[in-house]
């Protein structure tokens, strides 16, 4: 078995900033991914958003607001999220951030430097493409002598006979073999889950292998019922499903489009009659959905979104002020010409909230520490600094610094904490890998997947209910006992066998819907992105934080107390 000091499992801005920092601190480090390498997972689709405090930006010789203070966007933060997020980790974020760009800006990284975006009290930020961050990022881990591995689809994190992780297990999908590495610590930096929602802006690799192998290894999840949903996503057609343009083209860019339900009413004005489509990202998305549930949506199960009232050379001219968008209308990638054209012939646009970004995660410290010895996790994995919602920006922000944090510590514990030990679950995790491919009869992995992202989209919506929970927890139980152990392939050849990979992303994906599940049950008032149509109001109880623990036999829900160390709700 291939040794290392630290394997980062993830090569997105987190994992390649963790495995840079762990290697400049002396490890050995090994990236495993489950696809290639700087062209796969969420930062690459990233709109490129890297929150910062103007004074900060001024500090590295760069332009900034003078009067914008690392103060002022810790109490943004912590406004935007509520008052639910962890104010440590807020404050890490905050005043790690500069660093960061400042190694970003002498590795010649192209940026601009961004206006006022929805949340900030001023326009702090810069913005990086996501493939110039990944491209900037790999070069960087190269170098130095990062190794990498790619096709990798981690299944489990091995543990010695006293709990500590000492590698991982997983699929090499090109040769079919299940293959197991040894390390003195290992960094979880996986992304999200919102690969499990079938109207999504993520790439499909996101469906939480990460987060399941952290709760089987005995780490917390924390705000597992917080997922920020995107507004005015496109619906149709299928080519385009999931694509924010019509979000970037209007309400991001505070163009004012009109959202129309099926009877031509602006229905944002029985929510925010000030800030009606500019209002924040999760009322948008909440108010959208909720057109939908009570009967007045679009036919393809969304709203309608109209620029028909504008001259056309607000559009025309669109290009003028966004730098995404290129003057023949193309936009990260795509040729949005013919949706523009229809808009321009004055016909509305069928959108719709999208799963975005896990805002809930795995528990960590600043550290990137899970409490489980050997294990560290940063990025979108991580759970708890954003609170009940994200702003735009604080994405970008987070998966910097607690990728270099991580990386950090990981290297730091593995050198002082060398370990030959023996994993104790070698056998059982090789096992539970290679058990669909033994069976030919059963159920269909894609299937489930199906099963399982029908769940998610009508359980965990932008619009809850304890009806449609509860009804989610009976399916995933009987997904659990009757798809689960029975998952099989089609095909017996084991390089690139997608029913087999496709089982172990359900096996995955199970334990991270339960999570969100009994944490959206838990939480019976709404809160940030957690709206319950039953309970619309936010409790009057003290803020408290949602973990959920994996013990012997169950999973456990409990809550804890927001412990306000820095701004208090009140100030």
């Amino acid at each position: 078995m291939q040794a290392f000091d630290v394997i980062v499992i993830g090569s997105g801005a987190a994992g390649l900033t963790a495995a840079w920092h762990a290697r400049a601190e002396g490890a050995s480090v090994l990236v495993v991914n489950k696809g290639m390498a700087g062209r796969t997972g969420a930062t690459i689709t990233t709109g490129g958003g890297i929150s910062i405090a103007g004074q900060t930006l001024r500090a590295l010789g760069l332009p900034g607001d003078p009067d914008d203070s690392e103060e002022d966007f810790l109490v943004d933060t912590l406004r935007a999220g509520q008052f639910l997020g962890d104010q440590s980790l807020v404050q890490s974020m905050v005043t790690g951030i500069g660093a960061e760009i400042a190694r970003l800006v002498a590795l010649k990284t192209p940026m601009r430097f961004m206006k006022r975006a929805p949340g900030h009290s001023s326009g702090r930020g810069v913005h990086i493409s996501g493939p110039d961050i990944q491209r900037i990022q790999l070069q960087a881990a190269v170098g130095p002598g990062v190794r990498f591995l790619e096709n990798f689809q981690s299944s489990g994190l091995l543990q010695d006979r006293e709990g500590r992780v000492v590698g991982v297990t997983g699929l090499d999908r090109t040769t079919g073999e299940v293959k197991s590495f040894a390390a003195n610590a290992i960094v979880l930096a996986t992304g999200g889950t919102t690969s499990n929602w079938s109207l999504r802006t993520a790439p499909e690799e996101l469906t939480g292998d990460g987060h399941a192998m952290a709760l089987q290894a005995g780490a917390e999840l924390i705000e597992m019922e917080m997922l920020q949903f995107l507004p005015c996503c496109l619906v149709a057609p299928e080519m385009w499903r999931g694509l924010q343009f019509p979000w970037i083209l209007g309400p991001q860019s505070g163009i004012r489009a009109w959202l129309l339900n099926k009877y031509g009413e602006r229905f944002m004005a029985r929510w925010d009659p000030e800030r009606m489509e500019l209002s924040t990202r999760d009322m948008v998305a909440f108010a959208s959905a909720n057109e939908v549930v009570e009967g007045r949506g679009s036919p393809n199960g969304g709203v309608y979104l109209s620029w028909a009232h504008l001259p056309r050379d607000i559009l025309d001219n669109y290009f003028r002020i966004s730098s995404s968008v290129s003057a023949d209308w193309r936009w990260e990638g795509f040729d949005m010409t013919p949706l523009v054209e229809r808009i321009r012939a004055g016909h509305a646009i069928e959108v719709a909230p999208a799963a975005h970004f896990s805002i809930g995660g795995i528990r960590i410290n600043d550290a990137g520490e899970t409490g489980v010895p050997g294990l560290f996790v940063g990025g979108e994995t991580a759970g708890g600094l954003h609170g009940g919602n994200r702003l735009s920006g604080n994405a970008g922000a987070q998966v910097l610094v607690q990728g270099k944090n991580a990386g950090i510590a990981a290297a730091r514990f593995a050198q002082q904490n060398a370990t030959h030990a023996q994993p104790g679950n070698d056998a059982e995790l090789k096992d539970r890998i290679l058990a669909p491919l033994t069976r030919r009869d059963g159920a269909a992995p894609s299937e489930t997947k199906q099963r399982l992202t029908r769940l998610a989209e009508r359980s965990l919506s932008p619009v809850r209910e304890a009806v449609s929970i509860k009804a989610g927890l009976d399916e995933l139980a009987d997904i659990v006992a009757n798809d689960i152990p029975h998952l099989s392939t089609r095909q017996s050849e084991r390089p690139w066998n997608r029913d087999w990979t496709d089982a172990l992303e359900c096996q995955a994906a199970v334990h991270v819907l339960h999570a969100a599940l009994i944490s959206a049950e838990a939480r019976t008032s709404s809160l940030g992105a957690h709206r319950r149509r039953d309970q619309p109001t936010t409790s009057d109880a003290p803020l408290s934080h949602g973990l959920v623990r994996r013990a012997p036999d169950l999973v456990q829900h409990r809550f804890e107390p927001v412990a306000f160390s820095l701004v208090s709700p009140a100030a």
